[in-house]
């Protein structure tokens, strides 16, 4: 913690965070509309209240009724601006009060890293945005490391990467992301590696497509001791691309999760979901359907939440518990579209910026809002 105002004092979101998974004892007051906190709101606190800034000047007794004077206070809005300002203002009132820097952007860019079971010559590490339900991968292989799907802070891969011995000279993009800002540019950038996303997202008018190195279906891209293998995997958006680790695993960006298949129409629209659908159905009966059941999926997303290890499944286990993979085509058409979340929250502006549209870095992350909803399931919405 430090001090970031006359007495206010900030806690660090991967502390507080700390203090969520460990269930300690700490109340969390969200300031942010009640709009908002019934949209996305921390999860997993003992005790929770919304507690609207606008509100607390006329009603801060009955909102914070019941409230003992030694509770310990942990003071979210959006942001970590408005946060400060409850904090000051509720500093006699309780035995300690602190403003959750970086409010809920901040705790949502928190990650967890866990090992995945993988056999050699990889290492694969499985990087978890619990708050928002994204995951992207370290793979490590002979000294070399490959970052797939990075979010945005780009310390945790460098650090982990360094942690194992290894360099890392690519990162890889699965396709351009309509529900989360990407972090591949700064990290690629930081490391001095190169980048990858397919020659189907420079089609979508990628700005800083110069500083791409294109990728193609079967292209095999060198990593250390070993090389991983470029699948085109096109359905969820034209340019879906996944990576192979030999037979032991697939990386497969949005395309098919532990649990769902993927949504056929952030990119396409309504008026494009139903041949995205079709184009979907023929990715997973083609090109997934041969790959063996022992083959380990790694999915780019899950619907949210803590877990206590690595989120992951066999083809053979997936198989057995998503119906989608067992329809004919007209069936697996009308049940994707059938089953359609709201989008995510201002998925137009987030896909403008991952293309390069130039927008200061405060607004871009402002973009990131809620749980993301990229599965043809609707209670993946959070």
């Amino acid at each position: 913690m430090s001090q970031i105002a006359p007495l206010v004092e900030d806690i660090a979101p991967a502390d507080f965070e700390a203090e969520l998974r460990g269930r300690a004892d700490v109340v969390v007051l969200d300031t942010r509309d009640r709009a908002s906190y019934a949209a996305w709101r921390v999860g997993g606190a003992r005790h929770l209240r919304n507690t609207p800034e606008e509100e607390l000047g006329t009603d801060a007794d009955v909102l914070l009724a019941g409230l003992p004077a030694h509770a310990r206070v942990r003071v979210i809005c959006h942001a970590g601006i408005g946060s400060r300002r409850v904090a000051a203002a509720l500093m006699d009132r309780f035995a300690e009060v602190l403003s959750v820097s970086g409010g809920m952007i901040g705790w949502s860019r928190v990650l967890q890293a866990s090992d995945v079971p993988v056999a050699a010559p990889f290492d694969v590490v499985q990087f978890r945005r619990e708050a928002r339900g994204c995951l992207s991968y370290l793979v490590v292989s002979g000294g070399e490391a490959l970052v797939v799907d990075p979010a945005p802070g780009v310390a945790p891969y460098l650090e982990e990467a360094e942690a194992r011995g290894a360099r890392i000279t690519r990162v890889f993009d699965t396709h351009v992301h309509a529900d989360h800002l990407s972090g591949a540019r700064a990290l690629a950038s930081a490391a001095g590696a190169a980048l990858h996303l397919s020659r189907a997202a420079l089609r979508r008018g990628l700005r800083y497509g110069d500083a791409i190195a294109p990728v193609a279906d079967g292209d095999r891209l060198p990593l250390g001791d070993a090389s991983v293998r470029v699948v085109a995997l096109p359905g969820h958006t034209s340019d879906m691309t996944g990576l192979a680790l030999g037979e032991a695993a697939l990386i497969g960006g949005d395309c098919l999760f532990t649990d769902s298949v993927a949504r056929p129409d952030l990119e396409a629209g309504d008026a494009g979901a139903d041949e995205a659908a079709r184009q979907l159905f023929a990715t997973l009966g083609e090109r997934v359907a041969p790959m063996p059941d022992a083959t380990l999926l790694l999915p780019c997303h899950y619907a949210g939440g803590r877990l206590p290890g690595p989120l992951t499944a066999t083809l053979g286990e997936i198989r057995g518990r998503v119906p989608e993979l067992v329809l004919e085509r007209e069936a697996f058409v009308e049940r994707v579209l059938s089953q359609l979340p709201p989008t995510p929250a201002n998925h137009l502006r987030i896909i403008a910026v991952n293309l390069g549209e130039e927008m200061p870095a405060d607004d871009a992350a402002r973009l990131e809002v809620g749980v993301n909803s990229c599965a043809a399931r609707r209670d993946w919405v959070g």
